[in-house]
Parts: C-alpha cells; sequence; structure tokens
C-alpha cells in the first residue's frame, strides 16, 4: 500500500515537471528597444536660388518583451544631442551649409535632447497579443536654411557637405511601464539606455549661373558723321569659386567682329561693335576674329558687367529704326 502511493507522487512530480518546460519559451529576449536611423540626403542644391530644402528620413523602432510582461508599455525617446545651429562641412574644407533636423513636417520643432532641454523624438509601443516584440517606423524631417547664396564649391566643381552623427551626438532612451493612475512616464524620466544612433546627412552643392541684360540704346541721329555711344548691362551671378565666362554672339550680321543692326520692315543697316572696355579696345565676343569672352569667378552675389556700344562715322542710311538682337550666353 504504501510503495503504491509512493509511485503515484512520483508520477505526479513528472507531470508538473513536463508542463513547466512546456510553458518557457525556446528562445527569450530580455526588455530592450533599439533604433535605426536612415541617412538623409538633399540631393543637389544650387545655393544661389536661395531658396530652402527640403529633405526627410525615416527611424525604425523596435522593442522586445519577455512572454509574460507587468510591463506591456514602452516609451522610447530619441536625443539629438548635436550643438545647434547645425551645419553641413565642405568634404575636405571648412566651409559650412546650415541647417536643421525636425520631428515635424511643418519643421516648426527642432529634434533636441532631454539633455539640453529641448524636445527629442519619442514613441510608445505595445506588446502584441500574440508576440513578443513590435516595431514601427516614424519619419524626421530636414530643412536647409534659405538665404545661403555664398555656400562655395571646391575646385570649380560639385562638392559635398555632409554631417555624420556619431558617438555623443545621439543617445537612445526606453522605459517599460504599465499604464495606470499615474500616467506615462516622460523623456527626462528614463534611465535606460539603448545606446547612440549613428546616421548621416548630405547635400551636394552643385555650380550654377543665373544671366540677365539690359538694352544698349543708342541716342537718335540725323546723319551718322561722328561715333555714338551707349552702355548696357549684363548682370550674373554664379555660386561661390565657380569659374564663369560669358559670350555675346554676332546678332542678326552673325559675325562678331562686325555688327550690325538692321531697318525695322526693310534692309537697310547700321554698322555698330561692342566692346567690353571703356577704352573701346577690346571687342566683347565669344573669342573669334579678334574677339574676346568676358571671364569670372562667382561669388554668390550679383555682379555687373557693362556693355560699351559705339556706332562708328559711316554713311548714314535711310531714316527709321535700327536694331540687333544679341545673345549672352554663360558658361560655367
Amino acid at each position: 500500500m504504501s510503495r503504491s502511493r509512493h509511485r503515484l507522487a512520483m508520477l505526479f512530480a513528472s507531470v508538473l515537471l513536463c508542463v513547466a518546460a512546456a510553458l518557457m519559451p525556446g528562445r527569450a529576449h530580455a526588455q530592450t528597444c533599439t533604433a535605426t536611423v536612415s541617412s538623409i540626403s538633399f540631393g543637389t542644391i544650387s545655393p544661389i536660388n536661395r531658396a530652402a530644402v527640403n529633405g526627410s528620413g525615416t527611424i525604425n523602432v523596435t522593442c522586445y518583451w519577455t512572454v509574460v510582461s507587468l510591463a506591456p508599455t514602452a516609451l522610447v525617446c530619441l536625443n539629438l544631442n548635436a550643438a545647434q545651429p547645425r551645419v553641413l562641412t565642405q568634404a575636405g574644407g571648412t566651409a559650412t551649409l546650415q541647417y536643421d533636423l525636425y520631428s515635424d513636417q511643418a519643421h516648426s520643432i527642432s529634434w533636441g535632447s532631454t539633455a539640453a532641454a529641448t524636445t527629442p523624438i519619442s514613441v510608445t509601443l505595445q506588446q502584441p497579443l500574440l508576440g513578443t516584440s513590435a516595431t514601427v517606423s516614424i519619419p524626421y524631417y530636414g530643412q536647409i536654411a534659405a538665404n545661403q547664396a555664398t555656400v562655395p564649391t571646391a575646385n570649380n566643381a560639385d562638392t559635398t557637405y555632409s554631417h555624420a552623427f556619431s558617438g555623443g551626438e545621439t543617445s537612445l532612451l526606453y522605459g517599460y511601464y504599465l499604464l495606470g493612475i499615474l500616467g506615462p512616464p516622460g523623456c527626462s524620466s528614463l534611465t535606460t539606455s539603448g545606446g547612440s544612433l549613428p546616421f548621416t546627412s548630405t547635400a551636394n552643392v552643385t555650380n550654377n549661373c543665373n544671366i540677365s541684360a539690359s538694352n544698349i540704346v543708342f541716342p537718335a541721329a540725323g546723319v551718322l558723321s561722328s561715333a555714338l555711344s551707349a552702355t548696357g548691362t549684363i548682370t550674373a551671378q554664379c555660386t561661390n569659386g565657380d569659374a564663369f565666362k560669358i559670350s555675346l554672339n554676332g546678332g542678326a550680321s552673325n559675325q562678331v567682329n562686325a555688327r550690325t543692326m538692321v531697318l525695322s520692315g526693310g534692309n537697310a543697316t547700321v554698322g555698330y561693335q561692342i566692346y567690353s572696355d571703356a577704352q573701346h579696345t577690346t571687342l566683347w565676343g565669344d573669342g573669334t576674329n579678334g574677339t574676346s569672352a568676358v571671364y569670372g569667378t562667382g561669388s554668390g552675389n550679383t555682379a555687373s558687367f557693362t556693355m560699351y556700344g559705339v556706332v562708328p562715322a559711316q554713311n548714314t542710311p535711310q531714316p527709321g529704326n535700327y536694331t540687333d538682337s544679341v545673345t549672352a550666353t554663360i558658361s560655367f
């Protein structure tokens, strides 16, 4: 009788042990949270346009729970500790391009950190009913500030500007909790670190130029027994450090060294010329037939170049309005 009861007790213990083993998960994660941040590229920008340039990136956050957790909610706070104003730096140089990163698409809330008493990006995750992990993707936004026309390129070529976030410039803090009457914790109360969040911001600054011109209007004359003079202006704006060339074509005559104005509605012509200097010694053309183009290097600001027009003394043709259309071309 005693031996039978002993066997029953042993059998019961074995059943309990098997059930306990079946309840244990094969692989269990500690309760941790991690995050990865995609790099943000602003693409190719032209500083002389003076416009703000926007970009965006993505943050993927994952939190893990044990199978049975008394704290099914996780708060994750992503801190950007890099000092402000934030800048992209020229590759191999010291020039900078000012920008910032934001948590909202309106660019009104700068991505900050609890250490600086500014606002980090935060997200709350819930443990799923079936599973031990949850992942969310959240966007972040960047904007290169407007009105930075003098940002330079290097070696007369498109130039990369970047900022690699590493080390103490970023940090992740997280905490698990059970919702109750006290409500969720705030980012400033979290102490568990998930490490840093390395990523890179980049922009490609390109060479670019804008050009405009005013007309050369000669005074009216009854006879062309003496030279007439007038000036016009070409205005150019090129990226800081960008070498450029401004050429003038031959107009209606297609001859840069023998330009002519043509009578409106007729065939009569008046010869004239355009010079790049006030002394009228350098013909402004395209570099052919004894002419020269005008060269310069951009500063990012506008620059003005005077066209000196001359109608030399010549036989006076029939009266009327004489015009020519000259094309100015900027090469860079």
